[in-house]
């Protein structure tokens, strides 16, 4: 018989005596009050009651021994199947404590880092992890210590025979209190591929430009030598290349900003920002526009002498794109809002106008490269899908974070919070 039908019958055996004490607890109580029990009432009554608590004492006890076992089966059969899965799972596991000393990998963890068993148990993770990396040790180890779950990060480690690899890097509360279970998922292969492809598109692009800028050079050569002949079909046609032209330049732009961010190589330069002067700068490079369709720019500035030290070239990606979009999709006579406000150490700008928002299911695919919403392609046939994802791409190079709040025909608000290194306020 299983132990799981033993403890069945144990609980049914309890529960029956459990019911029967009380019916003759009760019986026997009220003999008791109304005086028809004599001596040897008494004495049975008493016998009944001692015999039925040893009996319920001895199935609870044995209940309880059943269960601990049926308990310590399970443990043992769940530890096994984990260890199981552990061991032959091809996703590199490593378990370590929170100051970061391996104590265990599985084999996938000993191929990934070209190492011995014995080797990954003398290291400490954080360690490996190289000096240029975009993830601070010391950051990501104050977040494991905590005990915060973490999520697919995109990392750089080195291995023990120096190579670098990349890695989707989650960590999770494992066992004892001061143990982790790190897992490794190894995209180095992508990498290179995302990197060649990144690299390819930068060459395309730079050499597009020279042509494009030839063309646009020409058309503004022939405006300037026909300006006085030019007849309404010419200018016409001399409008709409200029205005293509205008529009490979932004898109070859777009395509070189992304591939430099991708590559890691969009070099910066901090400057002094004072920031009141600079968004009236990108208000001014759409001005034509916002006069076209009427729209009302308002505008909040916790400090009109506000000066922040930063990449100002990143700082106008974010910027212009979130401007840009927002005049785009703006109906005529709508409205845009700016704003910009220190607090703590953090610089919050938000973008934010009266448009015709954004799907909600589609928010989450907001920031994805060429994602564009389904509402926003039937309202401008134009556009890449890359304006956003540079915005994004910008902002955590700058070591912030952007989100949106938005619903369909509600307009949309972008916030964008990024580190402040302030030079006078």
């Amino acid at each position: 018989m299983t132990s799981t039908k033993q403890q069945d019958i144990l609980r049914l055996v309890f529960k029956l005596i459990f019911y029967f004490s009380v019916v003759f607890v009760f019986c026997f109580v009220v003999l008791l009050v109304v005086g028809k029990l004599g001596t040897v009432g008494y004495v049975v009554g008493g016998l009944v009651i001692i015999a039925m608590l040893s009996i319920s004492f001895f199935l609870y006890k044995k209940i309880d021994s059943q269960l601990a076992v049926t308990i310590s089966q399970t443990n043992y059969t769940e530890d096994s199947a984990f260890t199981s899965l552990y061991d032959r799972s091809p996703v590199a596991y490593l378990t370590i404590k929170t100051s970061g000393e391996v104590i265990g990998g599985n084999p996938a963890s000993v191929k990934l880092f070209r190492g011995t068993t014995d080797s990954i148990n003398e290291v400490n993770f954080y360690n490996l992890i190289p000096i240029d990396s975009e993830v601070e040790p010391s950051i990501l180890k104050s977040k494991v210590d905590a005990g915060v779950t973490i999520n697919d990060i995109e990392t750089p480690l080195q291995t023990f025979d120096g190579e670098i690899i990349w890695v989707l890097l989650s960590v999770y509360k494992h066992g004892s209190y001061e143990e982790r279970l790190v897992s490794l998922v190894d995209v180095t292969e992508q990498k290179h591929i995302d990197t060649a492809k990144s690299e390819f598109v930068a060459l395309a692009t730079h050499q597009l430009r020279t042509p494009i800028s030839a063309i646009r050079w020409n058309v503004e050569l022939l405006r300037n030598d026909m300006k006085d002949s030019q007849t309404e079909k010419q200018t016409r046609y001399l409008t709409k290349i200029e205005r293509n032209v205008i529009r490979m330049i932004n898109l070859i732009n777009d395509f070189l900003s992304v591939s430099k961010l991708e590559m890691g190589t969009f070099a910066t330069k901090d400057e002094d920002i004072v920031l009141s002067d600079f968004f009236s700068s990108i208000v001014d490079e759409f001005i034509e526009k916002i006069n076209e369709k009427n729209i009302t720019i308002n505008r909040s500035e916790s400090s009109s002498s506000l000066t922040i030290r930063a990449d100002s070239r990143l700082f106008h990606i974010i910027v212009s794109n979130l401007v840009s979009n927002a005049v785009k999709y703006l109906n005529p006579g709508g409205n845009l809002n700016l704003s910009f406000e220190l607090k703590g150490d953090q610089l919050e700008l938000v973008v934010a106008d009266n448009g015709i928002g954004i799907p909600e299911p589609e928010v989450e695919k907001l920031f994805i490269k060429f994602y564009r919403a389904s509402n926003a392609q039937a309202h401008q046939t134009e556009g890449t899908g890359l304006g956003l994802y540079i915005v994004k791409q910008s902002v955590e190079r700058l070591g912030g974070v952007i989100r949106v709040e938005t619903a369909e025909d509600k307009g949309a608000r972008f916030i964008v919070n990024i580190p402040a290194q302030v030079v006078s306020n």
